[in-house]
């Protein structure tokens, strides 16, 4: 069932960066802020919770993350990730003070700094936007890691222990991975954490997600259908004002479009039922999906582990 509890706008699809793996589709369409706080409140009304922001690399709107951002604190909303590349600024003057303005508007979330090779930013780079992160929210906990891994990626330890380093701060490992950096070395975030005193950038590392034109058939095992919770209940606005009920990055197919943001979050997600592609996500399952084609008699090429892949696929056979 499709019952969302954040909304996550990409105010442009401008970025500053052209990675490799990106598969925003670039155009002149932007976000206005009145417009999305009037969406913001139908969001309100219906029962979302949470404010996340995306792109694009939506420090290029500083205009509509200030607006949006005082909008959602007026209606008492709790803020997500505010996803960047942190590379946008021409130098730490403007990183300072366009952080200040976002902070000082009440956004209390996370800034979600996406650090990999994709994206090529060195760990003094790196420590340098967490570093002022810190500065400009009062907080020592207001930044998050999100590593997307390449077949290039190695042994990240090394890597995570060098930006660790230029923190001050030390590498905690779950099972063998990167999982935060921390005021101690072998622990969490200690005293202080309560009130943000202590050190804690969690990292997040996700595996490379294939498009549907990618041969991703080559998986030991099949994906376990969650319905979609990954990929998460969310209005997804698009620059364009189009809404998609999910973040995956094979949210612009037209399958997974529940409509326009002017139409109001209500009406947006009784329509949620209405779309097949997206009831199946949310209702029956992709694995559910999968299986019937298998008992046809379909033959797929292989197996795939990426429910986001499969999804894209399935949008892409769909359209013919």
């Amino acid at each position: 069932m499709f019952a969302p509890t954040e909304v996550i706008f990409a105010p442009t699809s401008r970025c500053n960066l052209y990675c490799a793996h990106c598969r925003v589709r670039r155009g002149p369409e932007e976000l206005e802020p009145a417009a999305a706080a009037r969406f913001l409140e139908s969001c309100a009304e219906a029962g979302v919770e949470r404010v996340g922001f995306s792109g694009g690399e939506p420090f290029l709107r500083p205009d509509f993350l200030e607006a949006v951002i005082r909008a959602a604190v007026e209606r008492g909303l709790m803020f997500d990730r505010l996803m960047t590349n942190g590379t946008w600024a021409r130098d730490g003057a403007e990183l300072r003070a366009t952080l200040g303005r976002i902070f000082d508007a009440g956004f209390d979330g996370r800034i979600g700094l996406s650090w990999d090779l994709w994206h090529g930013q060195s760990a003094a780079e790196a420590s340098a936007f967490v570093r002022a992160c810190h500065e400009a929210s009062g907080r020592r906990d207001s930044v998050e890691l999100a590593w997307s891994r390449s077949k290039d990626d190695g042994d990240l330890v090394p890597r995570f222990r060098a930006l660790a380093d230029a923190l001050g701060g030390a590498l905690a490992l779950e099972d063998g991975d990167p999982a935060a950096i921390v005021d101690e070395p072998g622990g969490g975030p200690g005293e202080g954490a309560a009130d943000g005193e202590a050190l804690l950038v969690p990292i997040v590392l996700t595996p490379y997600s294939a498009g549907a034109s990618e041969n991703a058939w080559t998986d030991g095992q099949w994906f376990v259908d969650d319905f979609c919770e990954g990929p998460g209940q969310v209005l997804y606005v698009h620059p364009d004002g189009s809404v998609a009920p999910c973040c995956g990055f094979a949210n612009e197919n037209p399958e997974l479009l529940l409509g326009r943001m002017d139409e109001g979050a209500a009406a947006l997600i009784a329509r949620a039922a209405e779309k097949p592609h997206v009831a199946t996500c949310y209702g029956k399952g992709l694995g559910r999906v999968r299986e019937e084609m298998e008992a046809s008699g379909f033959r797929f090429p292989g197996k795939t582990g990426d429910q986001c892949f499969f999804c894209d696929w399935l949008c892409a056979l769909r359209r013919g």
